[in-house]
């Protein structure tokens, strides 16, 4: 019986093509989509899943000293060591810096700058990495020495072991200099261990070395506290007995788990040894994915129930020749069961190929074989067998209790209609809802990008730490080239740039931190940043008036200069009372407020543009460190080639290393841009998947009016009118679906907007398109067949019948 039942399976699939391709193809990418998801979330809410010291470490963070309100992670390099030698709930500490590189060199060849992280020896007491060459005790203990990644070894050194070979490093530590000297340090590097990585890693870095005894700090620092650890009450503790933080006496440190700190964002820190996730988008992917598996099921269900219609005459047979119930019920278990089987199947295939896109939309780690993880599996498994069980149950319960005439009744009945019309206008709430949603976070990723849009085509090269770069000759000969818009010299890094603090007093005494960034440049910097003026004087006239003039932005004037008070003419220090030169003082000279420019944004969005302050530069060119290149968008590949060939006659013996200032800003505004790509990706198939099932409905309604639509047509009825026939209730299901999305999508997208300090509003005009976009998807996939159906013969259709 069970030969004869996959040979009944197969041959209801082999009569019912269409239906079967449409629900194995939709439930194998909704399947997909679901599992690429669910895996990533997985990896990324457990991070460190298998370091047995995980739930031991906790990360430090405390006041921000810049700007009220906000946590820094920067901590004093003996804090840890105080809080080991003072309290028994402290075991053990970790500390992490980075090593700026310029560039690597091995015998004679150079290589790109790697991520060189400097740590304690305790290295081994957070962090289980296995060793595959040498000891990584020694590579940690001695300042010569290094531990490479698995990673970094076979890009440099290919499979042959690297222990006791050298690395020269070209280091861009302006601290590790002589005074005066612009050669940069290059230091060289014995490898000494070779790490393998491992999946759901803390930490990223190409090279660990030893952090050394003269440590000030400047990084994270974690501690290995004792199973009794309170994270508040030991925060409580330490600041009662005036453990010094960055605000002194005001501040007070934090505490967070491996997990809570992965999730967590410090504006004005750049950490790049620690991995970072962000918690919302891996909740918005998932719900999004499980849309998408609602869609695939929704397919699904409403194509086997029209399947099971067109067969319910063979099995009511079945049943007269002697077949039993449970003879009945596997058949309909083996026909679910291989529906979905092969689905997975395919599903795995579709999300082998989607992982490197996927990786790239969300910046995940996630490899085909994190798929059989302990931690994946279960989750796959279990929701292969939901697919499975809950509809042949359903089936076969409804089966066994209805006779052919109660069957058919309730498949062309109301029941059946209830059931349809309920899982369509779901299908589009769905796919409305992701295109409403696609189209606003579009608006604000364009509002990002319209911020952004000063630093497109700007490419920094040099830096404030030093070097040999001569920019001031750098600058002279990119002068007048076509592909070079504009040049200007400045003195670091628009946006690496120092911070400072500005305090301001409140009306109830107390005091609110903001943080403030300087800038130097020459006359033409506001030129090629592209910044206007507001108020106030060009930089050729703000140079010949007065000695040291400065540009201050509207943010600064916002906060610093009274409503309707004219600052031009008048000295910084009149408004900002904590106001520190940057260049050396000359009492001669004061720093005088030449004029108001825009505001320039040097993080994300979810932020206000930080107060600054733009010197124009008459000191001298010893003060430039930093050249900033705007090339023309038409010749943007000329111009780069010009940047390399005019580097290797100014500076030949360096490696060309650059900056593009566009692509860091807007990887600083990832979480913008990794949402709009997830929702666009997501609409795009849910849109596909619902046009599957709506083909699969028009077809099976077809069929079903095949008759009626002869007897009209005979009767004088137009192809148009049969068009709307068949189309109508397609169309009533959009607008029932459009009146519920609107209002659900509205609070979510609203609610996910606030967190913008700048943000776009909610026109309802993507309301509108978001609902013509699925209604006319809708006309044109079934109207397609309607029209074919409406067009066709009645003579035949009522000789079929």
């Amino acid at each position: 019986m069970k030969a004869v039942a996959f040979k009944l399976v197969l041959r209801s699939w082999w009569r019912n093509k269409t239906f079967s391709i449409i629900s194995i193809v939709s439930l194998a990418i909704g399947i997909a989509c679901t599992n690429l998801l669910a895996a990533f979330v997985i990896y990324e809410f457990n991070i460190e899943a298998d370091n047995p010291n995980k739930e031991k470490i906790v990360y430090m963070a405390q006041d921000s000293p810049m700007k009220s309100g906000e946590k820094a992670s920067f901590i004093v390099g003996k804090i840890p060591i105080q809080l080991k030698e003072q309290y028994t709930e402290v075991e053990d500490y970790l500390r992490f810096s980075s090593i700026d590189c310029n560039s690597i060199t091995i015998g004679n060849k150079k290589y790109d700058p790697i991520l060189i992280t400097r740590t304690d020896t305790t290295f081994a007491r957070f962090f289980e990495y296995e060793v595959l060459y040498g000891n990584l005790h020694d590579a940690l203990s001695a300042p010569d020495k290094a531990a490479l990644s698995e990673s970094c070894a076979r890009k440099l050194f290919g499979k042959t072991n690297p222990v006791g070979k050298i690395v020269q490093i070209d280091l861009a530590d302006g601290g590790m200099r002589q005074e005066n000297e612009m050669t940069p340090l290059s230091r060289p590097f014995q490898i000494a261990a070779v790490l393998k990585e491992h999946p759901q890693s803390y930490l990223k870095f190409d090279m660990l070395t030893g952090i050394g005894q003269d440590y000030y700090g400047g990084g994270v620092a974690l501690l290995r506290v004792s199973p009794s650890f309170d994270k508040e009450a030991f925060a409580q503790k330490i600041k009662a007995d005036g453990v010094p933080t960055l605000q002194q006496e005001k501040g007070r440190y934090y505490f967070y788990s491996l997990q809570e700190s992965y999730f967590q964002h410090y504006p004005q820190e750049s950490f790049p040894y620690i991995a970072r996730s962000q918690q919302s988008l891996l909740l918005i992917g998932l719900i999004s994915a499980l849309l998408i598996l609602l869609i695939a099921c929704s397919n699904y269900i409403n194509l086997s129930f029209s399947r099971i219609l067109q067969q319910i005459q063979i099995i009511h047979t079945q049943k007269l020749m002697g077949a039993t119930q449970a003879e009945m019920n596997y058949q309909l278990f083996l026909d679910t069961f291989l529906t979905v089987g092969i689905a997975f199947l395919l599903s795995l295939l579709i999300a082998h190929d989607l992982i490197p896109v996927f990786n790239r939309i969300m910046s995940g780690r996630i490899t085909t074989g994190f798929f059989l993880n302990r931690q994946v599996l279960p989750v796959i498994c279990g929701l292969i067998l939901i697919l499975s069980v809950i509809p042949a149950c359903y089936m076969s319960r409804k089966i066994t209790n209805l006779t052919d005439s109660n069957y058919r009744l309730f498949f062309t009945g109301n029941k059946k209609r209830k059931i349809v019309t309920a899982l369509s206008v779901m299908q589009y709430i769905i796919s409305i809802g992701l295109v409403i949603g696609t189209l606003t976070i579009y608006a604000q990723l364009r509002l990002t990008q319209k911020k952004g849009e000063c630093y497109r085509n700007l490419i920094e090269i040099g830096s404030w730490k030093g070097g040999k770069l001569d920019v001031n000759t750098f600058a002279a000969e990119l002068k007048n080239r076509p592909e070079i818009v504009s040049v200007t010299r400045a003195g670091g890094s628009i946006l690496f740039a120092w911070l400072q603090q500005i305090v301001i007093k409140n009306r109830d005494g107390s005091e609110s931190y903001y943080s403030s960034v300087q800038y130097l440049g020459e006359e033409d910097f506001l030129q090629t940043l592209e910044l206007q003026i507001l108020q106030g004087l060009p930089p050729r006239e703000a140079m010949r008036k007065y000695g040291r003039p400065v540009y201050i932005n509207r943010r600064y004037a916002d906060i610093l200069i009274p409503a309707g008070e004219n600052p031009v003419g008048q000295p910084v220090s009149q408004y900002d009372k904590s106001f520190r030169d940057i260049l050396p003082s000359d009492p001669k000279q004061t720093c005088t407020i030449c004029g108001i420019v825009s505001d320039l944004y040097i993080n994300t969005l979810e932020e206000e543009a930080m107060p600054s302050l733009i010197y124009l530069n008459n000191a001298g060119d010893q003060h430039y460190r930093t050249l900033y290149v705007r090339l023309n968008d038409k010749q943007k590949k000329e111009g780069m080639e010009t940047l390399q060939a005019v580097w290797k006659k100014v500076n030949p013996s360096e490696y060309f290393t650059y900056m593009d200032v566009y692509e860091v800003f807007m990887q600083r505004n990832r979480r913008t841009t990794d949402m709009a790509n997830l929702l666009l990706m997501y609409s795009i198939i849910s849109i596909f998947l619902t046009c599957f099932g709506l083909f699969g409905m028009a077809v099976y309604a077809t069929e079903q009016r095949t008759k009626e639509i002869g007897i009209r047509k005979v009767n004088g009825a137009s192809t148009r009118s049969i068009m709307f026939l068949l189309i109508r209730q397609f169309v009533k299901w959009i607008a029932v679906a459009f009146v519920i999305a609107t209002p659900l999508t509205w609070l979510l997208l609203n609610r996910w907007l606030e967190s913008f300090a700048n943000r776009v509003s909610i026109s309802p005009l993507y309301f509108l398109m978001g609902g013509g976009i699925v209604l006319a998807i809708t006309l044109l996939t079934v109207g397609w067949h309607s029209y074919r159906a409406a067009s066709s013969n009645p003579v035949k259709s009522l000789r079929s019948e």
